[in-house]
């Protein structure tokens, strides 16, 4: 099925540009290997997102929120908010891939053969270009996260949640709460994040380690760089998105959610859910990175057929 969908576009874009085909490549790469992440990686990010944002979890552990969720809301709910990540992980992933892949290109063209600064530039721009997109989505998945089943809430789906937000704030408010901290979180980050893939990747391959366990050890070291080191902002972005839709423009802010957190915890506070992340950032991304090279590997391979 998969050659029926590519054959067809592939043999369309021989008489096109080579960046058009790179292009299309890291279109198909990064969303398959996102969705693969997703799948891998999102009852870890269930349970990094409770213990960053709910207080019910404040003394839990990762295993004990994955525990305590599985018990008290079933199975079901460790993926609760993941349908929106996962439906949009085509166009988000297509920006992230599509835009390093074409601005290392350029980079490469400016700054000469330069692959490390080339890299992290070029993964800068990329974490910065899908910011907003980011935003709305981890928005929505968050809200979802932090419903209990069992409590006085009542739990909307990603859908109601969009209305009821653009309903009572707005459309900036209420789909880009957390803007800030989102792009103070994927710019460097991503910047990061390319780097250490190609140079772990680059390591591994010249110590002839299996070109399999080279592509995901590589992804899960980028993953946990690029994440732990900016941690501190995520913490701060889950609070923010977490927030009610009832919260006042004071509560929504930055500033108020730092301040509050550090009277109450100390900098104890920029570490919630450290743990969780970092497993799910490996695990995350060394399923998308696994994902991402064998759907190029396919897509090359059917390329080359046509």
């Amino acid at each position: 099925e998969l050659a029926v969908i590519l054959v067809p576009l592939l043999r369309a874009m021989e008489a096109d540009t080579s960046e058009s085909v790179l292009a299309a490549r890291d279109f198909f790469g990064g969303t398959v290997g996102g969705m693969i992440g997703i799948l891998a990686g999102h009852p870890l990010d269930t349970a990094k997102t409770r213990l960053q944002a709910m207080a019910r979890f404040d003394a839990s552990t990762t295993g004990g929120v994955l525990r305590e969720t599985a018990r008290g809301e079933g199975m079901r709910a460790l993926y609760k908010g993941m349908s929106f990540p996962f439906f949009s992980t085509a166009l988000l992933n297509a920006v992230v891939f599509g835009v390093q892949g074409a601005s290392e290109r350029v980079l490469k063209g400016s700054l000469g053969d330069r692959p490390q600064l080339n890299g992290f530039i070029a993964g800068c721009i990329a974490g910065l270009a899908q910011s907003p997109l980011v935003c709305a989505v981890d928005l929505v998945k968050t809200q979802r996260q932090v419903q209990f089943s069992g409590t006085s809430c009542v739990s909307l789906g990603p859908v109601a949640i969009i209305k009821q937000r653009i309903g009572a704030l707005g459309l900036r408010q209420g789909c880009l709460q957390g803007l800030g901290a989102t792009a103070l979180k994927e710019c460097p980050s991503y910047g990061v994040y390319f780097l250490v893939y190609e140079e772990s990747k680059s390591f591994l391959d010249s110590k002839s380690c299996p070109v399999v366990a080279s592509t995901l050890l590589s992804g899960g070291l980028a993953g946990c760089s690029a994440l732990g080191m900016i941690h501190p902002v995520d913490v701060v972005k889950s609070r923010v998105q977490s927030l009610p839709v009832d919260a006042t423009p004071e509560e929504r802010s930055v500033s108020n959610v730092v301040s509050q957190g550090l009277k109450r915890e100390g900098t104890s506070f920029f570490l919630r859910g450290f743990s969780a992340a970092m497993q799910r950032a490996f695990v995350l991304n060394a399923a998308c990175f696994g994902g991402y090279e064998f759907s190029v590997a396919v897509f090359d391979a059917l390329y080359h057929r046509t």
